[in-house]
């Protein structure tokens, strides 16, 4: 991993290297644990100190794979000082019952997304939290891939927002985990959409909006959704549209991911990685299109991999301050409303609802 991802974050100058925070990632066989292992490794700050998995025979895997990194079968307490960062990556329905235990055992934590579809149960594990004086955040770590682009934006690169367009469509297909998965909303609108959202929400200003959400069901054999539609409008009228896919599998084809970003003054389009390969992004620069004049090439956006590290970085430079910032707490719950009002809309296939 490139060092530039760290010197982008101006990671802090005082913080002794040897005063590691310890990581433990429960769930450590999901598909994303090898990524925050990646991350937690490459941070100078952190140390990966277990793994944590249940099921012994996924469990001895682990431990071929990773001969250095203890694996258990439960989390056990954290560190003495609070220096310890429970990652949770274990399955989506049990995300609320596992941060609630990890909190009990002195673990500040990085849950997956998402936190839970439930907006009161979401505000709950943020109360318990400030009550345990431990941070808790989410994992929506393509936020720090358009850091630069929303800086952009805000300083007035399209003027005033009319529409905001979102895409990814997946093109290996429908993930065998999420095939299994007994209710709509946990197929590709809850594994693509609230990525997109997280990149583009702050855009749209503060609540009130409203909320559309449609899905359907092409592949048979499976019982969740794998083409999806979400609409947001904001107070001031500007429009948020997300449509995501899963594709049949075409492994030799990269996704297509990508971000339109539509006002007074002109035009964005971001094509937006969804692997780890610096050098595709470095080729594949969001463009300015102006209402007069040339295209204007922007800064490329990082790598996946450069955004995992980021994610880290922002939460080892919070654990110091205990829970999540109000503003943080207030952004994590304005999503978790909009995906519950997404759930609601498209269980009866595309009702307006107000959040």
């Amino acid at each position: 991993m490139p060092s530039s991802a760290l010197r982008a974050a101006h990671p802090d100058p005082t913080r002794n290297p040897a005063d590691q925070v310890q990581v433990c990632i429960v769930g450590g066989s999901s598909a994303v644990a090898p990524r925050h292992v990646e991350a937690a490794t490459d941070h100078p700050a952190t140390s990966v100190g277990a793994l944590v998995e249940p099921d012994e025979t996924k469990a001895e895997r682990l431990r071929q794979r990773y001969p250095a990194i203890p694996v258990v079968d439960r989390a056990l307490a954290a560190p003495r000082g609070g220096a310890g960062l429970a990652i949770v990556c274990a399955p989506d329905a049990v995300h609320a019952e596992v941060v609630t235990r990890c909190l009990d055992l002195g673990w500040h934590v990085l849950c997956e997304k998402p936190l839970t579809d439930d907006a009161e149960a979401a505000a709950r594990l943020y109360d318990h939290a400030e009550r345990a004086g431990r941070y808790l955040g989410v994992a929506y770590q393509r936020r720090f891939m358009v850091e630069g682009l929303l800086g952009w934006i805000g300083d007035g690169i399209t003027g005033r927002l009319h529409c905001i367009n979102a895409r990814w469509l997946r093109r290996a297909g429908h993930p065998e985990s999420r095939r299994s998965l007994a209710r709509r909303g946990h197929g590709v609108r809850g594994d693509l959409i609230p990525h997109l959202l997280s990149q583009a929400l702050p855009l749209l200003g503060p609540e009130p909006l409203t909320v559309q959400a449609r899905d359907w069901q092409v592949g048979p054999g499976w019982s969740t959704e794998d083409v999806a539609r979400l609409t947001i409008r904001s107070a001031d009228q500007v429009e948020l549209q997300i449509d995501a896919a899963y594709d049949a599998p075409h492994l030799d084809k990269s996704d297509d991911c990508w971000l339109e970003i539509h006002g007074t003054r002109g035009s964005v389009h971001a094509e937006l990685p969804t692997h780890q390969d610096e050098q595709w992004a470095a080729a594949h620069p969001p463009t300015c299109y102006p209402r007069t004049g040339d295209p204007v090439a922007l800064p490329p956006l990082r790598t996946t991999a450069q955004c995992h590290l980021l994610q880290l970085d922002h939460v080892v430079r919070a654990l110091a301050s205990g829970p999540a910032p109000v503003e943080e707490r207030e952004r994590e719950l304005a999503l978790v409303r909009a995906m519950a009002a997404s759930q609601a809309s498209a269980t009866w296939q595309g009702p307006i609802i107000p959040v």
